[in-house]
């Protein structure tokens, strides 16, 4: 399973041409706010959504896209977290979909949040690549909501996004109530809401439309 994700060829970590984009990054579905909607059926997770730009980067060159398939203007802000990303590319991460915090509020700048890998090959499950993601990558630390200890986001760095398995509606819920009361004593909107992701789902390649929602996400902002 996993290791039919990870590539078996050598990657070279020079920067050098980029390729064509695999694919326009997952886009959740609207799913209202979560203390409305009903209850999902079946296993999923969830995962705060951060208040950033989604970014697709190739690893082994540093190339970034933006959420519509253009290449991101901002690239230059990032470059001590895209030579992190570079060294994983040895790991088989060459396509990472990302959050990229900069300029809309203070925490992070520079950091590259790992949302998620886009596979080359197979299909692997949520489940599956969040194992192996989470093998090598550390977690973004303020999901929890819990600032007494001042924990700060890292800035010019790789980190992964933090998720929780709800196995409830209620726990799904107390999970997006801390993210909400961890932006007050922040003081500022470093979360926008939860997405929620089915935990069998692949990833959706997809070249057709940036606009395209996917089914197994859902994302529920708080307005």
């Amino acid at each position: 399973m996993m290791n039919e994700m990870i590539p078996t060829q050598v990657v070279m970590l020079r920067s050098g041409k980029a390729p064509a984009l695999m694919s326009f990054p997952a886009r959740p579905i609207e799913g209202g706010r979560l203390e409305l909607a009903p209850p999902k059926r079946g296993v999923w997770y969830a995962e705060p959504k951060l208040n950033g730009w989604r970014a697709i980067v190739h690893t082994p060159t540093g190339a970034m896209w933006n959420r519509y398939g253009a290449r991101l203007s901002i690239a230059g802000c990032f470059q001590p977290a895209l030579k992190r990303l570079r060294v994983l590319a040895e790991r088989g991460l060459i396509w990472a979909d990302c959050e990229a915090l900069q300029r809309r509020h203070h925490l992070g700048r520079g950091t590259l949040v790992v949302l998620d890998m886009m596979p080359e090959t197979g299909t692997p499950t949520y489940v599956e690549r969040r194992t192996w993601l989470e093998s090598f990558l550390a977690l973004e630390p303020l999901y929890a909501g819990d600032l007494s200890s001042g924990v700060r986001v890292a800035t010019d760095t790789v980190l992964l996004v933090p998720n929780l398995h709800a196995q409830s509606h209620e726990e799904a819920l107390a999970f997006y109530g801390r993210l909400r009361e961890c932006n007050l004593t922040l003081g500022c909107e470093f979360f926008e809401g939860v997405v929620m992701k089915q935990a069998q789902a692949p990833y959706p390649l997809q070249l057709r439309n940036p606009s395209e929602g996917y089914r197994g996400w859902q994302k529920h902002r708080w307005a």
